[in-house]
């Protein structure tokens, strides 16, 4: 039996299952977008399904930035922020 991958949470820096996760991506043209199947191409990062990580985790956009290699503005990443926090089924 294989084990599952495990990726690290960049609010709370805990480790967890891959599918415990929500995955994230900068797409070139549509920004950041979520990515819940985990199959979206490009570089990802990881956040619980929590409040309390999302708001973590998108406190600074230059650590998104660092983290997805991108460059995009405060604006942008809080906007995505605001859409997860709104999404029921994301957040816990």
């Amino acid at each position: 039996m294989a084990s599952l991958p495990i990726r690290t949470c960049i609010g709370c820096r805990r480790k967890s299952a891959k599918t415990d996760l929500l995955r994230f991506i900068c797409d070139s043209t549509e920004g950041l977008r979520a990515d819940p199947k985990g199959k979206l191409p490009g570089r990802g990062a990881y956040v619980c399904y929590s409040q309390t990580c999302i708001n973590a985790a998108f406190k600074s956009h230059k650590r998104v930035n660092a983290l997805l290699r991108v460059s995009l503005s405060k604006q942008a990443v809080d906007i995505f922020k605001q859409e997860l926090l709104r999404t029921e089924r994301h957040v816990l």
